[in-house]
């Protein structure tokens, strides 16, 4: 038996940290240098590791809700946000919408909807846009340097609106520079990957930040059946370099609209090229999603 206290879990989280070492990565970082020899999970393993857990657990709640799985997405009833975490899945998996997006059970989902019809089927394609921009990105890294790591850029920006919209119950115009990069950084890495070149992209006589003229581009280069609804959506956006020196008059339903046109955009951006599409799945089982989002 390993004896340890709290201060020897405190001197491991400061030399964490400094190694820069995750959240939820330290409890059982942790439990293999307290053990060291004795350490041991799974079927016979030691139990002290889940011991040493709780009590890293208990004394920093932080490595309980930062687990960062495959990528972070939004969902919105109404006026609420609900963060997801998208999970890692291995082999053959039974995925459904509402475990997903992280409720117990399909009842406490439908719930969360209010019973409406109409906001369970929208945040059926959000769950699909957030699937289909994280595990997008995962099967085009390998190959596409440039390409994914805009896009991996694109996922954090999008990482941070969910966790603003979600914790805040007012929204300031802050939130409107994450939202407008998610949508900036997923076309523009579709567009290197499409050939077109970095120097142009920055070049704000061809694009820049025109959200317009990104999209429009991707659109013609790489068709796909999302385009309508893209551009329309793009369309809405506030040229947000000028947003950024004046307060925004948007509700926080219009900014929660925003946001959710942005995962839309993103998750387009990547699905057109990576092939990763449950979009259509939804879109087979619920219809065309242009009846839920005119």
């Amino acid at each position: 038996m390993i004896k340890f206290t709290d201060n020897d879990i405190f001197r491991l989280d400061e030399r964490f940290a400094q190694e820069d070492i995750p959240f939820h990565a330290r409890p059982l970082r942790a439990a293999i240098e307290l053990l060291g020899e004795q350490f041991s999970i799974g079927v016979g393993g030691n139990p002290q590791v889940r011991e040493i857990e709780q009590a890293y657990e208990r004394l920093i709640p932080e490595v309980k809700f930062t687990w960062p799985g495959m990528g972070t997405g939004l969902a919105a009833s109404v006026d609420r946000v609900k963060k997801v975490t998208i999970g890692i899945a291995f082999g053959t998996v039974n995925l459904t919408v509402s475990k997903g997006l992280g409720f117990s059970n399909h009842q406490e989902w439908v719930t969360w909807c209010r019973g409406d019809r109409k906001i369970t089927e929208r945040s059926a394609f959000a769950f699909a846009d957030m699937y289909d921009l994280v595990y997008g990105i995962s099967q085009v890294a390998a190959q596409h340097k440039n390409t994914s790591t805009f896009w991996g850029l694109a996922a954090k920006q999008l990482k941070l609106v969910a966790e603003s919209l979600s914790q805040s119950g007012s929204i300031g115009s802050a939130v409107l520079q994450p939202i407008c990069l998610t949508a900036e950084l997923a076309i523009k890495g579709t567009l290197l990957h499409l050939g077109v070149p970095e120097r142009d992209l920055k070049n704000p006589k061809l694009f820049s930040h025109d959200l317009n003229k990104l999209g429009e581009k991707m659109s013609k280069d790489s068709s796909h059946r999302d385009d309508l609804l893209l551009l329309h959506a793009l369309g809405k956006f506030p040229h947000y370099v000028d947003e950024r020196y004046r307060e925004t008059q948007r509700t926080r339903l219009e900014i929660i609209s925003l946001a959710l046109d942005a995962q839309f955009i993103a998750a387009s951006a990547v699905r057109r090229i990576s092939g990763v599409d449950m979009e259509s799945q939804m879109e087979a089982a619920i219809g065309p999603r242009g009846n839920l989002f005119p």
